[in-house]
């Protein structure tokens, strides 16, 4: 029953239960959303597998594109003037071409092809990350070889799973301070969002009636997104850094083998 659930079930449906189930769903998603965005720079990785339960893939991949983009907008102003634009526009270009990619890659890879692939590839380059934190000195200028593949392979990533974030925060995590991590990592997510939700509407996969499911979901995602940053703030920079590294470990094993 659930993976009949849907949208059109809190509009349409005859049954009370399904209604239920995927409305509460929905907004709990909206305001964790809010809370990984604001407090960790994580958050559709975690939150589209889990909506995936009760609705199709891909509509629940443009489900969570919106929320992004909305918890983005709050996180901006919490985070605003504290980004690197050094690596922004290393990054961005690569992060743009990326996500266009993988929007048009969207129609035609199926949703556990699209996970596991993503989960592998991010498990290796999260380990080459952690090995090179280990053995070298962090850089403070952006690698010119290392910044475009990480952007690009971000970018498609977070078209197909959103799940961009753990290259970037694996990237980046060890070159920047905790609040420039955050607030370069905010602008980075926002340029992404913009371009998901331009083009899944455009392509009619982000519906009219999707949109206005997520104007209900605004309040909630505001919440999560003042919550997470409440709790960011609270956090010592080698205790984030860690949980951070934790979260995006535990989002590559999800990816790849469940």
């Amino acid at each position: 029953m659930w993976r009949r659930c849907g949208v059109a079930s809190i509009v349409s449906t005859d049954s009370g239960v399904c209604m239920t189930l995927f409305s509460v769903i929905l907004a709990s998603i909206a305001f964790f959303g809010g809370v990984l965005k604001s407090g960790f720079g994580m958050g559709g990785i975690f939150l589209t597998p889990v909506l995936a339960l009760v609705t199709d893939p891909k509509e629940a991949v443009a489900l969570v594109a919106p929320m992004m983009l909305f918890t983005d907008i709050t996180a901006l102003y919490q985070y605003r003037y504290r980004w690197d634009i050094k690596y922004i526009a290393a990054l961005l270009p690569a992060c743009l071409i990326g996500a266009v990619s993988g929007a048009f890659l969207l129609n035609w890879f199926t949703p556990p092809t699209v996970r596991r692939t993503i989960g592998i590839i991010a498990l290796v380059y999260m380990g080459n990350e952690l090995f090179r934190k280990m053995l070298f000195r962090p850089s403070h200028t952006p690698n010119p070889l290392w910044g475009p593949i990480t952007g690009i392979v971000s970018g498609v990533a977070t078209s197909l799973a959103n799940a961009g974030g753990v290259f970037l925060i694996a990237y980046l995590a060890r070159r920047l301070q905790k609040l420039y991590l955050m607030g370069t990592l905010v602008v980075l997510y926002f340029f992404f969002s913009l371009v998901k939700v331009v083009m899944f509407t455009g392509f009619g996969i982000l519906t009219q009636q999707l949109w206005l499911t997520e104007l209900y979901l605004i309040p909630l995602m505001f919440i999560g997104g003042m919550t997470g940053n409440w709790i960011n703030k609270r956090l010592p920079e080698i205790y984030f850094k860690w949980f951070v590294f934790v979260l995006v470990i535990g989002a590559c094993i999800k990816l790849a083998f469940f």
